[in-house]
């Protein structure tokens, strides 16, 4: 009898030695990375009807995903997008060609890493650009704008799921 208490008793120390080793790992000392963005509002110009937000989201390769989605297109247009030097009030050249809008969902995606003058250009950079996004109606027909936000340094945007007062919810 004394020999199986022994055994038994050996058994739970082995499990119990067990336990704790599996568990003793279980925090999270380096946890994911949170993701980092930022929303500005793209307003309407005239009576365009077109309206939405400008996200800049890092990317952990170094890119910046700008992602452009408004409400009030029209299905089978194509909405030229750009980024802008300068405030939309002070005007200022083309600085990065975006994706054109698709006027059937209202949606753009373009991956920066550089300017238009092959400058790079970080997510830092970016949302502290002194810059401007102008959605034009049409190739054809790029000096009527349909919607217009100013970004970085000239506006006031949320990050991270609420700093900074801008578009809330984001």
């Amino acid at each position: 009898m004394e020999k199986y208490k022994r055994f038994w008793l050996l058994g739970m120390i082995l499990l119990l030695t067990a336990g704790l080793v599996a568990c003793g790992d279980d925090d999270d000392d380096d946890p994911s990375p949170q993701v980092q963005k930022k929303v500005y509002n793209l307003n309407a110009v005239g009576e365009s009807g077109v309206s939405g937000t400008v996200t800049f989201t890092r990317q952990t390769d170094g890119f910046t995903l700008i992602e452009i989605d408004l409400s009030g297109t029209t299905a089978g247009n194509s909405h030229p997008s750009h980024i802008h030097a300068n405030s939309a009030s002070e005007g200022g050249g083309i600085v990065i060609d975006l994706t054109n809008v698709d006027g059937t969902t209202g949606e753009s995606s373009t991956l920066v890493t550089e300017k238009n003058d092959g400058a790079a250009i970080t997510y830092e950079e970016l949302i502290a650009f002194d810059g401007y996004v102008n959605v034009h109606l049409s190739a054809s027909e790029l000096s009527t704008l349909v919607a217009q936000g100013n970004i970085g340094s000239n506006a006031s945007g949320t990050s991270n799921g609420g700093n900074g007062g801008g578009v809330p919810g984001y």
